[in-house]
C-alpha cells in the first residue's frame, strides 16, 4: 500500500534513464502515470528477451504452468478431430510450449512473438513451420484471411484495449 513511494522510485529511475521502458511501465502499473493502451514494445522485448533463457524452467517447474494444456483442452471442444488440415497462428508463441499440443491440427503452424529471444527458444524446440518476430496487431493486419485458428495463451494481458488486436485476429 505504498504506491506513491513506489511511483517516486520509478520517477527517479526514469530521470536517470529516460529511455528505459521498464520504469516507464512500472510507473504506470503502480498508478503513477496513465496506463497505455498496451504494454510498450520495448518493455515486452526487454522483459522477455531477458526471461527467455529461464522461462520454461520457471513456469513449468516452479509455477506448474498449464496454460498451453488448458488452451488445447478448450480448442478440443470446438475443433474437429486432429487431421493436420488447419492453418494455425500461435499468437505470442513465446518459447513454443503450445506447438507440440496444437501441431496435430495444423497443416501450417506459425508462431509470432515480439521477443526475439523467445522466438529463438521456439525455433530450438521445433514444431513450427514458420516463426516471426513482430508486434502482434501489426502482424495480424498484414495477414488477411491467412488462418483458420488464431490461438493465444498469456499474451492479451499485455493489451489494455483488446478491440484492435481482436479485430485484426478476426480478419486474419
Amino acid at each position: 500500500k505504498r504506491h506513491e513511494e513506489a511511483a517516486q522510485v520509478y520517477r527517479d529511475w526514469l530521470a536517470r534513464e529516460p529511455e528505459n521502458p521498464v520504469p516507464r511501465h512500472m510507473l504506470a502499473a503502480c498508478g503513477g502515470a496513465d496506463a497505455p493502451a498496451r504494454a510498450d514494445d520495448d518493455y515486452v522485448r526487454n522483459v522477455f528477451d531477458g526471461f527467455a533463457e529461464s522461462f520454461d524452467e520457471q513456469l513449468l517447474k516452479n509455477l506448474g504452468y498449464r496454460a498451453p494444456q488448458v488452451l488445447t483442452d478448450a480448442l478440443k471442444q470446438v475443433l474437429d478431430a486432429p487431421q493436420s488440415r488447419l492453418d494455425v497462428l500461435d499468437a505470442g508463441c513465446g518459447t513454443g510450449l503450445c506447438a507440440p499440443l496444437i501441431r496435430p491440427w495444423a497443416r501450417q503452424l506459425t508462431g509470432v512473438d515480439l521477443s526475439g529471444g523467445m522466438v529463438e527458444k521456439a525455433r530450438l524446440r521445433g514444431g513450427y513451420d514458420t516463426l516471426a518476430v513482430a508486434e502482434l496487431t501489426a502482424y495480424l493486419e498484414a495477414q488477411p484471411a491467412a488462418y483458420d485458428v488464431v490461438l493465444s495463451a498469456d499474451t492479451l494481458v499485455y493489451f489494455g484495449d483488446l478491440l484492435p488486436v481482436l479485430h485484426a485476429s478476426r480478419a486474419a
